[in-house]
């Protein structure tokens, strides 16, 4: 390196050039450890904060808050309490066809005839198989109280004993009473979603048994159609979350300027059975005479004629 005389710096230029700089530095103060202390303090407070803030809103973006899951519970509840309401009759009195067709087995078609009586606190239910003949003298009366587990009674006629179940035990074509009967207070409900299935809006709904050991059906997802609110499919699952059947509506029709179900089509997983149910009548009676819904009627239709 050489200056522009020509001349070559010596090392005292150096010192000349870099003596002034040199002390400038040892003039400036030095922060204090204090100072420096605080400083990191500051520092580490902040990005921990901002970590925090990060980590809640990962939560919240994630995590449904309490207020959403108390909305979708209330919402599901009340499509329930809507269909309910739209299907209450004090009277009914139904004709219907059910043909079961399993793997390796002749198909069988059973007719039966159903009447219901429902009151606020308590609804019956008598069922009596009517076709064929020779099974004519199967039937049951189901009593559904408020607040009381559902039972599900029969008369044996070779005793001459009435016989008390739980409507949990497998009643019809592979079916348990519940199934046939309903009983939606068994179970708490919410809201997953409102979509479209084939062109019509419906609310899935799923319900989770609210007593355990009351079913072996604890939860269920039902699609409740918007515009009716009459069950579009149903499917039930037990505890280990195993689909045990699926329902669902392939006709529905108008009675009495009610809507109501008329064909369903019902896959038994368990057994590898499909079921079809189909009304061949329904009314809705003003007046009933109440003697039908008494053990005296029936043990009158279970004797074997």
């Amino acid at each position: 390196m050489t200056f522009a005389d020509g001349q070559s710096p010596g090392p005292e230029s150096f010192k000349i050039k870099l003596n002034p700089y040199l002390r400038r530095k040892r003039m400036e103060p030095k922060p204090s450890t204090s100072n420096r202390r605080l400083s990191q303090i500051v520092v580490s407070s902040l990005l921990l904060l901002s970590f925090l803030s990060l980590s809640s809103c990962k939560r919240d973006a994630s995590a449904p808050s309490t207020d959403n899951i108390a909305m979708r519970e209330q919402r599901g509840a009340e499509v329930v309490a809507e269909y309910l309401k739209r299907d209450a009759s004090p009277y009914r009195k139904n004709r219907i066809r059910m043909t079961i067709s399993a793997p390796s087995e002749p198909v069988k078609v059973y007719e039966l005839e159903i009447w219901r009586k429902q009151a606020a606190d308590e609804t019956l239910t008598l069922t009596h198989i009517v076709q064929p003949a020779d099974e004519s003298d199967l039937a049951a009366l189901s009593i559904e109280r408020k607040g009381q587990p559902a039972i599900n009674v029969t008369y044996v006629s070779s005793t001459g004993e009435f016989r008390e179940t739980g409507t949990n035990k497998m009643f019809f074509g592979g079916l348990t009473a519940q199934e046939l009967l309903g009983e939606w207070d068994k179970y708490d409900y919410q809201l997953l979603s409102e979509k479209d299935l084939n062109g019509v809006k419906v609310h899935e709904v799923e319900g989770n048994l609210n007593t355990p050991g009351y079913s072996v059906i604890t939860r269920s997802i039902t699609l409740f159609r918007a515009d009716n609110y009459l069950p579009a499919e149903m499917h039930l699952f037990n505890s280990e979350g195993k689909e045990l059947r699926s329902f669902k509506v392939s006709k529905y029709n108008e009675v009495a300027g009610r809507d109501v179900i008329w064909v369903t089509e019902i896959d038994n997983l368990l057994r590898q059975t499909k079921i079809t149910i189909e009304t061949l009548a329904q009314e809705f009676p003003e007046k009933v005479d109440d003697s039908i819904f008494s053990r005296d009627r029936l043990k009158q239709i279970s004797q074997r004629k």
